[in-house]
């Protein structure tokens, strides 16, 4: 009754259906996988201690980077280097120096280069109190 005519459906509908379970399985893990390095990366911002073992993420207060930030350039007396706050908060060179370089906008932060090159920020209002 069915013959050969039928043969290519019998036999590509399930490879089918396989490739499409397996791909919607994968999205599915790419999506939760991703979610959970987000998490981690919002993590990193705003918290720079490592979660204990069982600790839940979010458990503890979050200190915003910025005001992390500034309370290292107080404990340095208002002139920092990106090298200071990757030692400090734990934050990559390159996020460090996004986040310090959001930062300048030379009232508030400044970027200076030394005679050797260095790239020192500077905050004026900080560096007023301990000058006083």
């Amino acid at each position: 009754m069915f013959g050969f005519g039928f043969f290519p459906f019998f036999f590509l509908m399930p490879l089918i259906l396989i490739v499409v379970i397996a791909r919607s399985a994968s999205g599915a893990f790419r999506s939760w996988r991703r979610h959970e390095i987000d998490e981690d990366y919002r993590e990193s911002l705003g918290e720079y201690e490592p979660r204990r073992a069982g600790e839940t993420p979010g458990a503890r207060s979050k200190t915003p980077p910025e005001a992390a930030i500034f309370k290292l350039a107080y404990r340095l007396k208002g002139r920092l280097t990106v090298s200071d706050i990757v030692v400090e908060t734990g934050l990559g060179v390159h996020e460090s120096e996004r986040l310090i370089e959001s930062l300048v906008d030379n009232s508030r932060v400044r970027m200076e280069v030394d005679d050797r090159g260095i790239v020192i920020y500077e905050f004026p209002e900080i560096i007023r109190r301990f000058e006083e």
